[in-house]
């Protein structure tokens, strides 16, 4: 009976309900997609690369030098030389490096140039390696594998021929198509940049800027050190012990050939995340600020209402309703209010990722779910629900003095 006088009540002033449930949808729009797009750009972030002990690159800030490496935002302070390269791979407390180098693209996505150690060393998430759901890696010059986004959204097959452009911008004017390569494989797709990208044969990227074409070789056949020693951009590092990865960072951050920067990529992640916390806290502030405003305006609306229910709630009370119930009929509403529009805000920021997340996964190389974490969004609409509950007290108290006295004698 009370939930019927809650819903005929708001359906005769159901613009001014219609409005409130907007505004409030609105508000939690922002608060639950705020926090759920917080918690997934970090797990993105964090699960980019796992297993690698160091990133080397050219002196720079730790931030910078993980950004440009493994994001592929931004670009290096300088090249690294080859020999610089040697002299730290060759160390004792080294398992495994994997080189990269980077500065041409393919229709708007990176070009690395790698060795096969990439393929093998790798990992994303949980240590996962990366794996090919067609072919495999390259083996000769020309030869290509691709990232998992860059064969869907081009449509690329196995066996198709495709040329590089220099530079990493959407828009090229230097194309090199003296040097055409062959696609041989594609990999799984990680959610992660590792998706983004070209990767070709280190010797290739040397291959790349030269006038005059090279003969298609297998790689073993031009190894690397002699005939070609290409400038890297960054380099990744496995240790053979743990315990040496301080000492190790030390000695190439001290290394006299030419200033280098050899940065922890957990220790990099953390100090990026101090960074940008001050800006996650004014976004929740602001959120929240969003939120108590709407709760207040619906506040605002039961109170203006007040005046033309006072009739109905004098009739009320006159047929014996109890204090209690006029503060619960109007508690109801507001409850009502908030609910529904806790329920518009949830829907629009999943239907807001399912338009978005294409355009999200192919400008910035980030997976994020449509589906909010239904717990997370809960705390939120539990304490919209009872502040509303709180604020309903307000007019239901003051409504509930006046009706008895006011309402029957108009």
């Amino acid at each position: 009976m009370l939930l019927k006088l809650v819903l005929a009540s708001l359906w005769s002033r159901r613009v001014m309900a219609i409005l409130t449930c907007t505004s409030i949808g609105i508000s939690m729009l922002v608060l639950i997609g705020v926090e759920h797009l917080r918690a997934e750009v970090k797990n993105n972030f964090e699960r980019t690369v796992s297993g690698v002990d160091l990133i080397v690159g050219s002196r720079t800030s730790g931030i910078n030098l993980l950004l440009f490496s493994v994001f592929k935002i931004g670009n290096p302070a300088n090249n690294i030389q080859w020999k610089s390269y040697q002299d730290i791979v060759t160390k004792n407390q080294v398992a495994w490096s994997v080189p990269l180098s980077m500065g041409d693209s393919h229709q708007g996505f990176s070009v690395i140039g790698t060795t096969d150690d990439y393929f093998k060393y790798f990992k994303y998430g949980d240590k996962q390696n990366i794996s090919f759901v067609q072919g495999g890696p390259f083996k000769r010059l020309y030869e290509v594998v691709l990232g998992a986004n860059v064969a869907k959204n081009l449509g690329y097959q196995i066996n198709q021929s495709l040329v590089m452009s220099h530079g990493t911008g959407n828009v090229s004017f230097t194309h090199h198509d003296e040097h055409p390569f062959r696609v041989v494989g594609i990999l799984k797709s990680t959610g992660t940049p590792a998706d983004q990208s070209l990767y070709i044969p280190l010797q290739s990227i040397d291959i790349l800027h030269q006038t005059q074409h090279i003969h298609d070789e297998l790689i073993t056949d031009v190894p690397l050190g002699k005939q070609y020693q290409p400038q890297l951009s960054a380099f990744l590092l496995g240790s053979k012990n743990k315990i040496a990865i301080l000492r190790l960072q030390r000695d190439i951050n001290q290394y006299k050939q030419e200033p280098l920067s050899a940065i922890l990529p957990a220790l990099a992640l953390r100090e990026l995340w101090k960074i940008v916390g001050a800006v996650e806290i004014s976004l929740r502030v602001i959120s929240w600020l969003i939120l108590a405003t709407a709760l207040i305006c619906m506040t605002t609306m039961l109170l203006a209402s007040m005046k033309e229910r006072e009739r109905e709630l004098a009739v009320l009370r006159a047929l014996g309703a109890k204090a209690h119930i006029i503060i619960i009929l109007i508690g109801t509403e507001a409850l009502l209010l908030t609910l529904l529009g806790s329920l518009t805000g949830y829907l629009l920021v999943t239907v807001g990722l399912l338009i978005g997340q294409p355009l999200l996964e192919h400008h910035f190389a980030l997976y994020i779910s449509p589906y909010v974490d239904l717990p997370s969004a809960g705390q939120f609409v539990l304490i919209a629900a009872c502040a509303a509950i709180l604020l309903s007290f307000i007019p239901a108290l003051s409504t509930y003095k006046k009706s008895l006295l006011n309402g029957l004698k108009q």
